[in-house]
């Protein structure tokens, strides 16, 4: 299987930036996920590189063998993981214009955001990185992963919504939970029952926000995040007190700013593409604190 993505395309940036998290992995320049199909049948996906940046395509592979129907699915999926039917190229004409922005779409030209595949493995990574540092979640989805989730040879499936929902509190909380235990719970009970979460992408743009609010534990920002990553609407904008400091850092006019202002900033400068502008600025500034590090050690 073969995919093309609107160029310009960096499979490499796209998917180590910002953060790859479990179950996927990424080794030798190929991402590796264990993919459940809507038969419920695991495959185990390898996508890899095989041109440019200017000519991107991507050679997908899955084992064991896959019908046409379910390449046809599997190539859907990873489109919409890796964001390859995006055009960036108006965003960049519009980069130009702002010296900051121009700097990060030249650093990381052809990044594109990568998504998990469905909104359920979303909700449950955002629950699990609630009031905790990313290595602290990064560290409960991996144990939830390697406890819940199906082996397919070397690697695991995100668990199913039966699976966790079947799981008591006490074993959730196995993996240092918490009081996200209890959400996480609650989100696969909800799901297994029937809750069409996927569904919800078809809606406009007001309209899909007012239902992510209405989730139960779903905030302002994961409402934010959640249309931003999962759904591409690059009108999205969630801004915290962690990003609020890199944009401080990265425009000196918004030093003491709150985070209406900057949000304000953002809508009067991007528009449109501010949530764009917002993930690249922040892998930009990622990129910028690994680069000082190398060179100090």
């Amino acid at each position: 299987m073969e995919l093309k993505p609107v160029p310009p395309f960096d499979f490499g940036l796209t998917v180590t930036h910002l953060h790859l998290l479990p179950p996927a992995r990424y080794s030798g320049g190929t991402f590796f996920q264990v993919l459940r199909l809507r038969s419920g049948r695991l495959v185990k996906v390898t996508v890899k590189s095989v041109g440019s940046i200017d000519n991107p395509r991507l050679a997908v592979s899955a084992t064991p063998e896959v019908d046409q129907e379910e390449q046809v699915e599997i190539k859907d999926t990873v489109s919409f993981m890796f964001s390859t039917a995006d055009d960036v190229k108006r965003f960049y004409s519009m980069a130009e214009k702002d010296p900051v922005l121009k700097r990060a779409t030249q650093a990381l030209c052809g990044i594109k955001i990568q998504s998990v595949p469905t909104l359920f493995e979303g909700l449950v990574i955002g629950f699990c990185l609630q009031w905790v540092s990313f290595q602290r979640g990064v560290e409960m989805i991996e144990c939830l992963v390697r406890k819940f989730g199906e082996r397919l040879d070397d690697l695991y499936a995100f668990p199913s919504p039966g699976a966790l929902a079947a799981a008591t509190l006490e074993e959730l909380k196995e993996c240092k939970l918490g009081f996200r235990a209890r959400r996480v719970k609650w989100a696969a009970e909800m799901t297994a029952s029937g809750w069409e979460l996927e569904q919800l992408g078809s809606l406009p743009d007001d309209e899909l926000k007012k239902e992510l609010l209405k989730i139960k534990w779903v905030g302002p920002w994961t409402a934010e995040a959640t249309l931003l990553w999962r759904f591409k609407r690059y009108h999205a904008f969630p801004m915290d007190v962690w990003s609020a400091k890199i944009f401080q850092s990265l425009y000196p006019q918004l030093k003491d700013k709150s985070l209406d202002e900057i949000t304000e900033f953002a809508s009067q400068t991007w528009g449109d593409y501010k949530g764009l502008a917002y993930y690249y600025l922040m892998c930009y500034q990622k990129n910028m604190t690994q680069k000082r590090n190398s060179e100090l050690g």
